[in-house]
């Protein structure tokens, strides 16, 4: 081994002892900055960093001069993302790859009022894996128990709260489902007694509350953790002056500007209510009528709703201040499949929709039997899954198989979740 890749390698398994590290890797010279606090009067330095590549957590070595002994004020970038500083020696910083930070990342440096970027880039690698966290695959049960022992009906639609609590509509055996991960635990929440085929569950804006719309009547469910999730039968009423009916709904979606829980009819009517008062409010009306629609905000603009239309193969978007029912993704009234530019895109009966902290829309494809993606730039993807073909298989992207996969729900780690309908399972996607 070179004394050059030897040195390397020793900084590299060293890289949670970092003093020991400088003194058997480092390349100080008599009276150099190794240990010395940053000194605001003297411009920060770097030289270089090390691995140029790797994924999520990696552990990168950033060398220069000025860095000062205290991690908390050194600030290290991988594009627009924070990287956890761990230590700082004064010519030496130990920081850790974000997640998902994007393809190529420009690495900078930022100290007091000094900023640095390298000319050189680190290469982020993605890995994307599919695993079955709960159910049996192909057997119909609602049988509780630790993940293992854990058995589905009909497990259609998901939503994760603030506690990483995965909920689960049992859409033909009117029932919600609870799943804790970090506890090893299936529970059944509620089961009939008010519920019936029960939609795409929703959070307040706070991800504290869960709400789910049965599909017939004016009939809302509402789950509260202060009363350990016993379920309230709900009914919200038009207000004073307001006059329709809520009849036939299959999604919520919180709005975090006002507060307000949203939901669309099946005859085309948009309503949102007051999830205190249940005082209802009409929205707009004739939104694509006779079709099945799934809701969910853009994270950086709440007005701007995304409505996904089953029975019409196609997402359109709802401005909440112009009015507009926009074409954002897929052909109206076309079933398919296709990748690319959106309003190319083809979809077949998607359902389930959520976007992630970044604005990817992710897309419950189900009768492709695949989890879909529109990026920020408007290009859809196939995630996962192999197009038009059903089955079951867990693994990569290349790998993975569904059969009817019609929720998806994604945690603030972006780990997203699946309701793979047709196998009476869920399925989890961890894109790192």
């Amino acid at each position: 081994m070179s004394n050059f890749k030897k040195k390397k390698w020793l900084c590299l398994t060293s890289l949670g002892f970092l003093l020991s590290l400088s003194l058997s890797c480092g390349d100080d010279k008599e009276g150099g900055s190794m240990g010395q606090p940053y000194n605001p009067d003297k411009p920060i330095q770097i030289t270089e960093f090390y691995p140029d590549s790797g994924g999520i957590a990696t552990k990168v070595i950033i060398k220069g001069e000025n860095f000062g002994t205290d991690p908390e004020k050194v600030h290290v970038y991988f594009n627009e993302k924070r990287a956890a500083v761990v230590q700082a020696i004064g010519n030496m910083i130990y920081a850790i790859v974000p997640k998902q930070p994007g393809d190529t990342c420009f690495v900078s440096v930022a100290i007091g009022k000094d900023s640095l970027i390298f000319d050189n880039t680190f290469e982020y690698t993605t890995t994307t894996t599919v695993s079955t966290i709960a159910g049996k695959v192909g057997v119909s049960a609602a049988t509780d128990g630790t993940l293992a022992e854990a058995e589905f009906h009909s497990p259609r639609y998901l939503v994760v709260d603030a506690e990483k609590n995965i909920f689960v509509s049992e859409f033909n055996a009117h029932m919600l489902r609870q799943i804790n991960e970090a506890s090893n635990i299936v529970t059944t929440i509620h089961k009939e007694n008010g519920m019936a085929n029960p939609n795409a569950p929703a959070t307040d804006a706070e991800k504290k509350v869960i709400f789910v719309p049965n599909d017939g009547g004016n009939v809302f469910m509402e789950f509260d953790p202060e009363i350990q999730w016993a379920g309230k039968k709900i009914s919200p009423r038009p207000a004073e002056g307001e006059s329709f009916t809520i009849n036939y709904k299959h999604s919520l979606a919180p709005n975090p500007k006002d507060g307000m829980v949203y939901t669309r009819a099946h005859n085309g009517q948009l309503i949102k209510f007051d999830p205190r008062t249940k005082a209802a409010y009409l929205v707009a009306i004739d939104l694509m009528p006779d079709s099945d629609s799934y809701l969910y905000f853009h994270p950086n603009d709440p007005n701007l709703l995304f409505i996904c239309y089953a029975a019409k193969h196609c997402i359109y978007t709802f401005n909440l201040e112009t009015k507009e029912h926009t074409l954002f993704a897929g052909s109206i009234n076309k079933a398919g499949w296709m990748d690319g530019e959106r309003l190319y895109a083809e979809f077949s009966s998607p359902r389930q929709i959520c976007f992630d902290k970044d604005a990817n829309l992710y897309v419950a494809d189900g009768g492709n039997h695949c989890i879909r993606k529109i990026d920020p730039k408007g290009i859809v993807s196939t995630v996962v899954g192999i197009p038009q073909v059903s089955g079951y298989r867990d693994g990569t992207p290349d790998e993975a198989m569904f059969n009817q996969p019609d929720g998806v729900a994604i945690d603030d780690e972006g780990i997203l979740y699946v309701a793979d309908y047709g196998n009476k399972i869920i399925r989890k996607l961890a894109i790192e």
